[in-house]
């Protein structure tokens, strides 16, 4: 309905302008009204003509009313404030979206992919490979994962992709600390020095390598190939750890990318050099840190990129004293593979302690393939872990932290899916493991999946007694008009809608809050109206709206990752 009176008025303000030399017709976006006192719809179409026009946008409304052509299923259209345009349509005619859910079925929003649309890489996730995933990884996993299935939904040709740091100093310390745990476990007495991984995993760990790796095999090596098959075992068993965690919260990859298969390949030294044949890097030194005050800071010359040339607000060193690549250095040749593989557009998914690393990375991306913008960054914040109020103290297993895996394992992947997506990634989140487990309405996932249920114990109540749905389109929607039908069949029309809205916006927590909204309308109209009356023509149609109001609060759970089920 939306797109066909956006169309009716498309083509109304073409024949608005058509003799107007030069002239073209600004895109008409129309919006849900507030209240149904104002109408179902509204549009500004008229505002942004009035400097052309050289006319009041109350009387180009007015000329817009004169020529457009409406579908029958509007009521009337009139000019309101300084020159919206409200439409209100028949009350009969929303409510044929029933009919359209239960036809449509899970399809119901779904925009059919387009092989030709641009092609959306998505990276989330992308925890160090140096020990479980903790409760902050699973917020940026969950919301990955989402906006991952939310674009799908929409239509967008979407990738997913886990970078795996695999590189740098981190893994020399995990080596070592498997190490010494290895010595540990053959009876020699060890200290773990402060920079060493804590946790039962480290154990866990170098037992599974010592099954398949003779120990005094690996004493006869010289510590720097020992560091490194060690590194790499190490990663592996924690890849491998990493994957059943996530497979535990149902999220998959297209593909796991190793930064070390970055600087094996070459690819991070070549563009250091295609940079330095550019003439965007240089020898120089930095500044000292902002917002600390360093007395002993010793300049050291490093090579740095030009970054302040395409916006941001310091060089940033591509290679150390040494002549080895940067962190950063590795990071932007990621992008730039990216890039090359076909993927104008990138989404990256980063946890709000990596703020200050955004800008540097668009500003590179700018220098070597002319995009603005890009990667686009979600930076989510961290998760306030509490019991009953009270913070949650660290995990044996972990050492340091909570891990994803307990939290799942306790409270199940549908309360986590859900609860994480129940505020903005700006925003931190308190996640109570308690009430995660509340069969009531303080636990939302509960609460939307009841009323799941809720419409399916009333299908079968329904059944039991006897009552015949009978043919879709023989039912008699009109007869839908109490406040509480009205208010859930315009929250049902809008699905697909608010689909759009949150995948345009990246703001994929509005399907959360979209349907705790449903959940909660649906609640309402249960509590007020009977499903099942002496009325054949009112059940009948009580039930269709049920049934779409089930269909589509499946559908969105089925975005949010979470089940839907028959019976609680």
């Amino acid at each position: 309905m939306k797109q066909a009176l956006e169309q009716a008025l498309q083509q109304a303000l073409d024949l608005l302008l058509k003799d107007i030399e030069g002239a073209e017709s600004p895109e008409v976006q129309l919006t849900r009204t507030k209240s149904r006192e104002h109408g179902d719809y509204a549009t500004n179409a008229a505002m942004p003509l009035a400097r052309l026009l050289k006319r009041s946008p109350q009387q180009i409304a007015a000329s817009i009313l004169e020529l457009v052509i409406w579908p029958d299923a509007v009521e009337s259209a009139e000019i309101a404030g300084p020159g919206f345009i409200n439409i209100r349509l028949k009350q009969a005619s929303e409510a044929g979206v029933l009919k359209t859910i239960l036809i449509a079925g899970d399809d119901y929003g779904r925009v059919p992919l387009d092989e030709k649309a641009e092609k959306v890489n998505l990276e989330f996730v992308s925890a160090n490979p140096t020990g479980p995933m903790h409760v902050g990884h699973a917020r940026g996993a969950v919301v990955g994962d989402v906006l991952g299935r939310l674009l799908a939904m929409c239509g967008r040709n979407v990738h997913r992709e886990y970078y795996i740091n695999d590189a740098g100093a981190q893994i020399g310390v995990l080596a070592e600390s498997v190490w010494l745990r290895m010595r540990e476990l053959q009876g020699e007495t060890i200290e773990l020095p402060e920079s060493a991984y804590p946790g039962d995993y480290v154990i866990e760990i170098a037992k599974e390598i010592l099954e398949h790796i003779d120990f005094h095999a690996l004493i006869a090596m010289d510590d720097e190939a020992r560091t490194a098959l060690l590194g790499r075992e190490s990663v592996a068993a924690n890849m491998a750890m990493i994957r059943e965690d996530l497979g535990a919260l149902n999220i998959a990859f297209d593909l796991y990318f190793s930064e070390s298969g970055l600087h094996d390949s070459g690819r991070v030294l070549e563009l250091i050099e295609k940079l330095k044949a550019d003439g965007i890097v240089y020898p120089g030194t930095l500044p000292p840190p902002k917002g600390k005050e360093v007395t002993d800071y010793q300049p050291v010359e490093q090579l740095l990129f030009r970054t302040t040339d395409f916006g941001d607000d310091v060089d940033r060193p591509l290679a150390k004293q040494d002549g080895t690549p940067t962190y950063f250095a590795a990071d932007i040749a990621y992008h730039v593979d990216k890039f090359q593989r076909g993927f104008g557009r990138m989404i990256d998914v980063w946890g709000a302690d990596h703020g200050g690393y955004v800008t540097r990375v668009q500003a590179a991306m700018k220098a070597l393939t002319g995009l603005e913008a890009q990667p686009d960054v979600l930076l989510v914040q961290m998760v306030n872990l509490t019991r009953d109020g009270k913070p949650v103290r660290m995990s044996k297993r972990a050492g340091t932290f909570v891990t994803l895996r307990e939290v799942v394992d306790e409270v199940g992947a549908d309360a986590v899916r859900f609860n994480f997506m129940t505020r903005r990634v700006e925003s931190q989140l308190d996640f109570d493991l308690e009430v995660a487990k509340k069969k009531n309405d303080e636990n939302p996932v509960y609460y939307v999946q009841y009323a799941y249920a809720r419409v399916c114990a009333i299908l079968r109540k329904a059944e039991e007694e006897g009552v015949v749905f009978g043919d879709l389109q023989d039912v008699d929607v009109s007869v839908l008009t109490s406040h509480e039908e009205q208010r859930l069949i315009s929250h049902l029309l809008a699905y697909p809608e608010a689909l759009k809205s949150a995948a345009d916006k990246l703001e994929a927590y509005r399907i959360a809050t979209f349907t705790m909204r449903l959940a909660a309308d649906f609640h309402s109209f249960y509590h007020k109206h009977r499903v099942v009356t002496d009325d054949a023509t009112l059940t009948a149609a009580r039930l269709l709206l049920a049934k779409a109001v089930a269909q589509v609060i499946r559908n969105a759970l089925a975005v949010l990752g979470v089940s839907a089920p028959e019976r609680m």
